[in-house]
């Protein structure tokens, strides 16, 4: 008789043990499905603000009233919407170099700017000209489809101007570090042959000849201070050239939901009359840009508004 009762505790101990642990998974569980629940409901509201941003943006950009009117001189706009913090940066493509219009200097300057092996530098500048032009002789460092087959690269070079800034991706020599370097520095869309030193970015504006730094955070706070104050903004005195605009923009909005949680859109329009009748067009739209987040201490000063 004890022994029927000693093992029927066992069991009801077991029994417990068993529900306990059951219990325990399946609250774990839930946590588990609540946060990933949460987690998306966040990103698709950070992605319907930032999208938001984009819309505002380009009202903004186009609007007829001049005095309204936003800048793309990398300006940095922050605006509130539904609760939220919305930054949006407007910068002109004219401030990029033209991948497919680039000399051999230009490349090398925006290949040294990036303190890489000069002959790495060298080899990049040849292969990126050896995939745009039409024929089949390799430069020096270059590289056409003798040397993509014997690297048993399974493609080979366009033979023509890049369709898009990801493809220097698939130029010989190219690594995921350099590329994202230079990808926001670089463009297809302009016809400028030179740079556009008041819309570029500083880390373009570095790569100029005879531009210290000094002379280059100088003149963009000068940049800054211009828009707040509604004056033109102009090249600087040690630029050697013409600023010319184009009407094609880069436009980057991000959604602030919490303090350790954002979500970025990047598009590119073009100012023309669209087919479906709009002011504009869209040309690019990413939303896995790589791109410091626009809520850093630093930026607060680049605010125009």
């Amino acid at each position: 008789m004890m022994n029927s009762r000693g093992l029927a505790l066992i069991v009801v101990l077991w029994v417990i043990t068993l529900l306990t642990i059951m219990a325990s998974s399946f609250s774990l569980t839930i946590q588990r499905e609540t946060a990933i629940t949460s987690g998306l409901k966040e990103r698709a509201e950070g992605r319907a603000l930032a999208e938001a941003g984009i819309n505002y943006a380009i009202l903004m950009l186009l609007t007829t009233n001049k005095e309204l009117r936003w800048q793309a001189f990398g300006s940095l706009y922050d605006i509130e919407y539904a609760g939220k913090k919305v930054r949006i940066q407007i910068s002109d493509e004219s401030g990029k170099l033209n991948i497919n219009l680039a000399t051999q200097e230009q490349l090398l300057q925006l290949f040294n700017s990036f303190a890489i092996e000069q002959e790495l530098a060298d080899s990049l500048v040849d292969a990126i000209m050896d995939w745009r032009d039409k024929n089949d002789l390799h430069r020096p460092n270059g590289a056409e489809k003798q040397q993509y087959a014997v690297a048993d690269l399974k493609y080979e070079p366009r033979n023509g101007a890049f369709k898009s800034i990801e493809e220097l991706q698939l130029v010989m020599g190219m690594n995921a570090k350099i590329y994202q370097q230079m990808e926001g520095m670089v463009s297809i869309y302009t016809k400028n042959k030179q740079i556009n030193p008041t819309t570029a970015s500083r880390a373009m504006l570095l790569t100029l000849p005879d531009a210290s730094e000094e002379q280059v955070n100088e003149y963009l706070q000068q940049r800054v201070d211009n828009e707040r104050n509604g004056e033109s903004v102009v090249q600087p005195d040690w630029f050697k050239g013409s600023a010319t605009k184009s009407n094609i923009y880069m436009i980057i909005s991000e959604a602030m939901i919490d303090k350790n949680i954002t979500e970025k859109i990047m598009a590119v329009i073009k100012k023309t009359r669209s087919k479906n009748g709009l002011p504009f067009e869209i040309v690019k739209w990413s939303t896995d840009y790589q791109v410091a987040s626009l809520f850093l201490e630093a930026n607060d000063e680049r605010i125009v508004n």
